[in-house]
């Protein structure tokens, strides 16, 4: 879908390609925590099997990338067909991002450095693409908006791993 097969990414600083079986251990490390999953919509697996599960979901259609610094993993990347009727987007080809940062690497700008190479390069190929947040992520929206989003809509979803209702902010670019 995203093009990525034998393809490497790079910024200053990050290097980004397909997720793959050796990023495993070091993702299952990087998701340890409720305080990195929680505001991506999902919880720690409770154990091995059930991060297998997750990570055998995330890399299944080759369209999620391993973040590196320096060959360290340090977040991924998730691209999902989008599709919306609001305009501008109806009718258009979209894709939606989904990411996260370990604990330690965040607030060093590598968020907003990755959003803005994957995002240079999806552009390339679909005509827009689509970050949301939860409404209380102040970290996640300066992120988003300043690597050029624009407000899209606020809506409301129930994420059954939250167990809750959790408003939502989406950008496209």
């Amino acid at each position: 879908m995203i093009g990525m097969t034998g393809k490497t990414l790079a910024s200053p600083r990050l290097t980004c390609r397909l997720l793959d079986g050796q990023d495993r251990q070091a993702l299952a490390c990087l998701l340890d925590s409720r305080a990195v999953t929680e505001p991506a919509g999902f919880l720690p697996a409770e154990n091995d099997e059930a991060f297998d599960r997750f990570f055998q979901s995330l890399t299944a259609y080759r369209s999620a990338l391993a973040v590196l610094r320096n060959g360290e993993l340090i977040g991924y990347i998730h691209v999902n067909p989008y599709r919306s009727s609001t305009p501008p987007l109806a009718g258009r080809a979209c894709v939606g991002l989904g990411f996260v940062i370990g604990s330690r690497f965040q607030r060093q700008g590598l968020g907003s450095e990755m959003l803005e190479m994957v995002t240079r390069y999806l552009k390339e190929r679909f005509d827009y693409c689509v970050c949301d947040h939860f409404s209380d992520n102040l970290p996640s929206q300066k992120l988003i908006e300043g690597r050029g989003y624009q407000y899209l809509e606020e809506y409301e979803m129930y994420f059954e791993e939250l167990g809750a209702v959790r408003r939502c902010l989406s950008y496209y670019r």
